[in-house]
This record gives C-alpha cells, structure tokens and sequence, in this order.
C-alpha cells in the first residue's frame, strides 16, 4: 500500500521575478518601472518601448490591465 504524499507547497514569486510577458521574460517589476518613467498609454507603446506583449501575444489582457490601472 502507498501513502499519498502532498503536493509541495512554493511561495508566490516575488514581483521581481514574477513574469507579465514569459515569451520575452519581462518581470512585473520592469513593466511598472517601465509606466512610471515613461509616455506608455498602448500596447503598442509598450510593445515598442520594452518589447512586451511582442511574443505570442499570450500576456495582453495582463497588460492592458495595468495599462488600464495607470
């Protein structure tokens, strides 16, 4: 007879290290950093400016909600 063994439990990533465009490995931290500093009002601006949302397209609704949240 084989006992179930739990699932291992991991720690959320920090924002640092948590990815919003995993195609192009943008961390939450460089796209925030990225809207403060910059004229960032698209996708297309971001898209530009530090590439994300240019892989697979994957990540847009993510980024158009923090574009929506500045």
């Amino acid at each position: 007879m084989q006992l179930a063994v739990a699932p291992e439990v991991t720690e959320p990533a920090p924002s640092d290290a948590r990815y919003v465009c995993a195609c192009l490995r943008i961390t939450e931290r460089e796209l925030l950093s990225t809207l403060s500093s910059a004229n960032i009002r698209t996708l297309r601006d971001l898209r530009r400016t530090i590439g994300a949302g240019d892989g697979c397209t994957a990540c847009h609704r993510t980024l158009q909600r923090y574009l929506d949240a500045g």
